[in-house]
């Protein structure tokens, strides 16, 4: 019987070995980047179309880049789509052992003891994964839309994205130049006042502020959180960083790379009125001084301003706002 099953499998073996190897007629569109195309074909978007990668400011990025395209009359809707599975099997090993090398990560065995941000005890961050969409529209799409609504569909504007920024600060593959984050972020700010009239002191009074702070190290040098607390107190000076609420959705997501949670959770805010607390927060870092850290639950707000930061000196802005503002 042992003998049979032996020479059956061998038989199998040379059956298979025998067959002609055919080369996987899709591999092309395995390989490339074409997800932006795909989504073109089943919905039939015939716009613009593109994708961008700005490393951890991509999501924030891609949607100042939709807004660019709203502005210059190049598409009247545009959907933002982002993903990024940092964390899956495949890219774990990898991503892990490299952001460890540079001491970025934690090896904290406890999620209470790693999820730590704006915290002194943070020493790195979680790696994360998932993904999000976003539909931006004209005014006038916007108006469209709601006309020829069929009875019983939900279309109301959910917020508005005011202005958006991005640039390069030209200065380390890994590393953020706090100084030239804060001269943009002056910049922004002044922009935003110049063509929407709203003040520093309108949003830090009426907004909450989504961090990038991905709890590395607790380091005066150079961690996340340090970076953007100087560039906000440059940019609005110590009485308005005191007013500022300021957000985090990392502490909850682990840190998902290309993806912004944040972007998406900047329009639930504005649309709910609610807003998350930022996570594990006990102790205090001198080193970042006075802020005003979420302990979650309702809150009025009218703007939520987005700050995001990526690999390569990538540095993006983002302002929304309600949307009954006018």
């Amino acid at each position: 019987a042992r003998a049979r099953e032996a020479d059956e499998s061998s038989l199998n073996e040379d059956s298979t070995a025998s067959k002609p190897y055919e080369f996987d007629r899709k591999f092309l569109f395995r390989v490339l980047v074409l997800a932006n195309a795909q989504l073109a074909q089943l919905t039939g978007c015939r716009g613009p179309n593109t994708q961008t990668n700005a490393a951890c400011a991509g999501t924030t990025q891609a949607i100042a880049m939709a807004q660019d395209m709203l502005i210059s009359g190049r598409a009247e809707r545009v959907v933002v789509v982002a993903g990024d599975n940092a964390s899956g099997e495949t890219l774990m090993p990898w991503l892990g052992s490299g952001f460890r090398a540079l001491g970025a990560a934690t090896i904290e065995a406890s999620v209470e003891d790693a999820a730590l941000p704006f915290d002194k005890r943070r020493s790195g961050m979680i790696l994360g994964a998932g993904g999000i969409g976003m539909v931006l529209e004209t005014e006038t799409s916007s108006m469209e839309r709601i006309k020829n609504a069929g009875p019983g569909i939900s279309c109301s504007v959910k917020a508005r994205l005011l202005a958006t920024q991005y640039s390069n600060s030209a200065y380390h593959g890994a590393a953020l130049d706090r100084k030239h984050i804060a001269s943009e972020l002056k910049r922004f700010l002044t922009d935003v006042e110049l063509i929407h009239g709203i003040s520093k002191a309108e949003i830090a009074t009426h907004g909450v502020y989504f961090s990038h702070e991905t709890s590395t190290h607790a380091s005066s040098a150079s961690s996340c959180s340090g970076n953007e607390v100087a560039a906000l107190r440059e940019a609005l000076g110590d009485h308005l960083l005191s007013k500022l609420l300021i957000l985090n959705t990392k502490g909850f997501t682990g840190h998902p790379m290309g993806v912004s949670f944040e972007d998406v959770a900047a329009v639930e805010v504005l649309m709910k009125q609610v807003v998350p607390p930022v996570v594990n927060f006990k102790e205090k870092d001198d080193y970042l001084g006075e802020l005003n850290i979420s302990k979650g639950g309702p809150y009025a707000c009218r703007y939520a301003l987005r700050f995001a930061a990526g690999f390569g000196s990538q540095v993006a802005f983002a302002l929304y706002a309600t949307a009954e503002f006018e």
